[in-house]
């Protein structure tokens, strides 16, 4: 049993520094290290020893959902990964920002809400952003949450915008969001509260915190789920995405570098 276990283990480890190793090259993987893991737990395990061995900070984490395809077998609805500092970006008025994807690999655009921890929730603060997903595997969301999982989340950057004043008031915030990709609108969503999702997204990175003994220091961003959905696109790729009165943000793709 424990020859099995340890083999169980080995395997996980494999998966993890094959992963790892191709984001470190910036090269593209031509499909998932070997079988899937079994199942989330080991998924997560995957994800931990990646973590651990990645030469960065965890400064947030994105909130997924999982695909309602994959929702049955599962018994999820929300998926986490985690977020690395040199990959966090800040939004300049007028300029669009540059975010790294993997070329040939996976890569997508997607507007969401962005939470930073306060030292207590009344004092958490609202951004609106967006979260670049991008894998060295270009069929990571066709394999499913467990590859996503394994693979830090499907996630590749953040990018901060402008802050939401008074976004906890009691009176509900509206917004319509649209993602525009080279001058075309791919997506669009009327928000009728925009606390329900970041709410949401909290509760379950809490939860998912406590479970996977992860420490939620103050200052750390919670990037709380696509809004207008997940937009492929192409390195070179120009976007807008417009928040309404709550501002916007402008972005072009580039391909990523090998890390030193």
């Amino acid at each position: 049993m424990k020859q099995n276990m340890t083999k169980a283990g080995e395997r996980l480890r494999s998966i993890s520094e094959t992963l790892t190793g191709a984001r470190r090259a910036a090269q593209a993987l031509p499909g998932f290290p070997g079988p899937l893991p079994p199942g989330f737990v080991d998924a997560y395990e995957v994800q931990r020893l990646s973590r651990a061995a990645w030469p960065d900070r965890v400064a947030g984490w994105k909130v997924g959902g999982v695909p309602v395809a994959f929702i049955e077998k599962s018994g999820e609805t929300r998926l986490a990964g985690p977020i690395f500092s040199a990959s966090v970006a800040h939004a300049v008025t007028g300029n669009p920002t540059k975010m790294p994807v993997f070329e040939s690999g996976f890569a997508a655009i997607e507007p969401e809400f962005v939470v930073q921890l306060g030292k207590i929730r009344a004092e958490d603060r609202l951004f609106i952003g967006a979260e670049i997903a991008s894998s060295p595997l270009p069929a990571i969301n066709d394999i499913g949450p467990i590859a996503v999982i394994s693979d830090f989340g499907n996630n590749n950057g953040l990018l901060i915008g402008a802050e939401v004043e008074d976004w906890q008031d009691a009176s509900a915030q509206t917004a319509t969001v649209e993602t525009h990709i080279d001058g075309v609108l791919v997506g669009s969503k009327v928000l009728t509260d925009i606390r329900i999702n970041a709410f949401d997204a909290l509760e379950f990175i809490f939860a998912h915190a406590r479970e996977h003994d992860i420490a939620l220091t103050p200052g750390t961003f919670i990037s709380t789920g696509a809004i207008t959905g997940v937009h492929e696109a192409p390195t070179g790729a120009k976007s807008t995405l417009d928040f309404g009165g709550l501002g916007s943000l402008d972005i072009e793709l580039v391909a990523a570098k090998p890390l030193a």
